[in-house]
């Protein structure tokens, strides 16, 4: 029952990610009974897409989760919703600038993620591990990840979703302006756990519903 896990790489300021590294450190390993596979995402509107649908169709995995790094959040936060639509200010790593446009006319406004993500939230806050419910993964390359985990999850059977964290200590104490973080140990420990909470809950959280 393989896992299948997405990171991001280096963008905009952030030159180190937390999500590519702990998604690296997950690939191969075994969490209850799945076998994690970890593939890092390009920061490009261009291609996360085809990656995401290359990856699925390789690995055929029972459950997709999406990591990315929500800068000034100070928690671990399960998405709710991916919206239908891109728009930031800032550009993509190729320079791909976004400023309204939908994800996918075929589909509604906003798909509901699979996941327990309440219990989600409640798991990690009982570890130790601070942890909120999100209802807005933004409208940048990462809610463009989700949108298309999700999505592909009502049609091919799989449990999708989408997992934000915040910037990670290390990276932090090398730079001259303070950010909320957490340790990497704490964010690789909330993945894993996100991962072992999901398959003991049973995955799904019931019928799949767009707004």
């Amino acid at each position: 029952m393989p896992a299948l896990v997405f990171g991001f790489g280096p963008f905009l300021d952030l030159d180190e990610n937390p999500t590519e590294l702990v998604v690296r450190s997950l690939d191969g390993k075994t969490i209850g009974e799945e076998k994690v596979t970890g593939v890092v995402l390009p920061v490009d509107y261009d291609q996360v897409e085809d990656r995401i649908l290359g990856a699925i169709k390789r690995v055929k995995p029972s459950l997709v989760v999406g990591f990315g790094v929500a800068q000034g959040r100070e928690k671990v936060t399960p998405e709710k919703i991916a919206v239908n639509y891109r728009f930031a200010s800032a550009p993509d790593n190729v320079g791909r600038k976004i400023e309204g446009a939908r994800i996918d006319e075929s589909e509604p406004d906003g798909i509901f993620s699979d996941l327990p993500v309440e219990h989600l939230a409640k798991s990690l806050n009982s570890a130790g591990i601070p942890a909120s419910v999100s209802f807005s993964a933004g409208a940048y390359l990462c809610n463009n990840a989700m949108f298309v985990i999700v999505r592909e999850s009502r049609t091919q059977g799989f449990a999708g979703g989408f997992v934000h964290v915040p910037c990670h200590s290390e990276w932090v104490s090398r730079k001259s302006e303070a950010f909320a973080s957490l340790p990497l140990a704490t964010i690789a420990r909330a993945a894993e756990l996100s991962l072992s909470c999901v398959t003991r809950s049973g995955k799904r959280r019931g019928a799949r519903k767009g707004l």
